[in-house]
């Protein structure tokens, strides 16, 4: 990951830090964020909704209902001082709120960001600009995560730590979530399974 200044590493952490996994802790990225944090010993937050907090637990993070409780409130009664990392991917007022969780020098990681429908490049480019306009603001960082860019401005790293993921999945240290197996000739199913949310976890599809 990058801060948005160019070729300056950021949101590094090391043996019991803590950070906050926003909404979506239980989702693809969000599960692997979980699983490399646990393997790391850092202390997490993650939201989710009431069924899913059990999946959290699995993993040592404290859950936060996101519908039934104050997401700032607990974060701060446990760190008033903040955080140090916030990982977000919903961009707008959740980027802006996440932002005021981080500890002196915390950083703040964009991932993604929800667009509207029929807006999604307009409101991905906004949300891009806004993680910008946050790291004019002193004391804090923040920081774009895009996979091209990241192999474009130094791929042998990113070899490196794709490398070190496969080594990690290989000694069962992490393990991807799956879902659900379809055959590819039943693809379109699996795309309409997703929209229903009918799975959770990775989805794969067979060609045998």
């Amino acid at each position: 990951m990058e801060d948005s200044a160019e070729s300056v590493p950021s949101a590094y952490v090391q043996l019991g830090d803590w950070l906050w996994i926003r909404h979506g802790a239980t989702g693809g990225v969000g599960d692997a964020l979980c699983q490399l944090g646990a393997h790391r010993g850092l202390v997490m937050y993650g939201t989710a909704s009431e069924r899913s907090l059990h999946r959290l637990r699995d993993y040592d993070i404290v859950p936060i209902d996101y519908r039934r409780q104050d997401v700032a409130q607990v974060v701060r009664a446990k760190h008033p001082e903040g955080v140090r990392i916030v990982y977000d991917h919903l961009g707008g007022a959740s980027m802006r709120a996440n932002h005021r969780l981080l500890a002196p020098g915390g950083v703040l990681v964009s991932y993604a960001f929800m667009g509207r429908p029929g807006h999604v490049l307009a409101d991905t480019v906004r949300g891009a600009l806004r993680n910008r306009m946050l790291n004019l603001l002193p004391g804090k960082r923040t920081a774009l995560c895009t996979l091209p860019r990241e192999i474009a401005t130094d791929p042998s790293q990113h070899q490196a730590l794709l490398t070190h993921l496969f080594e990690l999945a290989l000694g069962c240290h992490i393990r991807p979530r799956i879902g659900a197996c379809f055959p590819l000739s039943e693809a379109a199913e699996a795309h309409r399974a997703l929209e229903r949310r009918d799975v959770h976890g990775k989805i794969i599809l067979t060609t045998f």
